[in-house]
């Protein structure tokens, strides 16, 4: 809980500044249905309204690398096909749109390839409900030439953007960091700061557990908190507080510090956050994922002071056995860490199907500064 001195701050410090529109991947899907049935029906007037609607929705729900910004793989997914599906209707019209439209279209697309890892997409984030229309067979060639011609060359770019793809050997990463570290406003971003999805030889190794239906909001809360991620916590806290629509940016660094880092390294990926700082003792936590041929070792450090719970989580869909000190993950790899390990049963879904998990964990009380290793490798 905050300190009553900080709140006292909130009431001088936070900004009356007017929201941007919540989810505002919503409105992109509200204006390409108002777009695509005025085609279909040849009202010019509505055409016009659902394609102001797209447009500036897009400004607000996507990013400069073609990411969305509501922290979410699946409002990818989501808003490549409606814009797609958007660019091929003005296309077959010859309207002088399917330029702009194209070009969002291949944005969009290129990011939702370079965060498709080799044995599929990653369900990070919310699940939007997503109704996806087939392709007509006169369009496919189309789009087919369209998404030839989507690739993000410049993977730095998306990384700016609080996604970052690493390929290194058999691995192959995909992690997601919001830029300031909150979770977008009324968005799909999940309390996941350093979480990750990690494929080994093209499987799913280590796995984000997506969302559950939408009409279980208990479990929805669930999932949306740091509880069943593959990440590291503090105290079974969330990394960051709740956002709201007044606090500004000077407000978000005083309570939970400076924006959090998400960066490659010659050896891997690392991500440095202060999230933890707002319940004092400075608190930064360093994750740093190091691979070395078929090896991968997660390297932790928590600075501050204090005796915290420290839990480290990993989700698998892969067999796990006890073997002595280690686990033992579908036969093929062997994880040990410095702290013993229990094993609970978990869920995803995807796209609303449900999958058993493992929910491995190692926590326990240490003295901060800390230390602590996992290390991964073939049997």
């Amino acid at each position: 809980m905050l300190r009553s001195w900080r709140w006292r701050r909130l009431r001088g410090k936070v900004a009356a500044r007017p929201a941007l529109p919540a989810r505002p991947g919503d409105a992109c899907v509200d204006g390409a249905a108002l777009y695509l049935n005025a085609l279909k029906k040849g009202d010019e007037s509505e055409a016009a309204q659902g394609l102001r609607q797209i447009l500036a929705a897009a400004e607000h729900a996507i990013a400069p690398s073609g990411i969305t910004r509501e922290g979410s793989s699946l409002r990818q997914k989501q808003l490549a096909s409606l814009y797609l599906q958007a660019w091929l209707a003005a296309r077959r019209g010859g309207r002088p749109e399917q330029w702009r439209l194209a070009a969002i279209a291949r944005g969009l697309i290129a990011a939702l390839g370079a965060i498709t890892l080799p044995g599929g997409l990653p369900e990070i984030g919310g699940d939007p409900r997503a109704a996806f229309d087939p392709i007509a067979e006169e369009d496919r060639a189309a789009a087919e030439e369209l998404r030839r011609q989507a690739k993000l060359d410049d993977l730095e770019f998306l990384r700016a953007d609080g996604w970052l793809r690493l390929d290194s050997g058999p691995w192959s990463g995909l992690w997601h960091c919001p830029t300031a570290g909150w979770p977008a406003l009324d968005g799909l971003a999940h309390q996941d700061v350093t979480s990750f999805e990690l494929h080994w030889r093209g499987e799913p190794l280590f796995i984000d557990p997506g969302s559950p239906p939408a009409d279980a909001p208990e479990l929805e809360a669930l999932y949306r908190s740091h509880a069943v991620h593959s990440g590291i916590s503090l105290d079974r806290r969330d990394p960051y507080p709740p956002d709201r629509a007044n606090y500004d940016d000077a407000f978000r660094r005083d309570i939970a510090g400076p924006c959090p880092t998400l960066r490659s390294t010659a050896d891997g990926v690392k991500i440095e956050t202060d999230g933890y700082g707002r319940f004092g003792g400075h608190r930064q936590i360093e994750r740093h994922w190091r691979f070395e041929g078929e090896t991968m070792r997660i390297d932790d450090l928590i600075l501050g002071t204090g005796r915290p719970l420290i839990e480290r989580r990993l989700l698998t869909a892969w067999p796990v056995v006890k073997d002595g000190d280690a686990l033992i993950l579908g036969d093929r790899l062997r994880l040990t860490g410095d702290q013993p390990a229990s094993l609970h049963p978990a869920r995803r879904w995807t796209l609303g199907r449900e999958q058993a998990l493992t929910l491995i964990q190692f926590a326990g009380r240490c003295n901060l500064p800390w230390r602590g290793s996992l290390t991964v490798q073939p049997v």
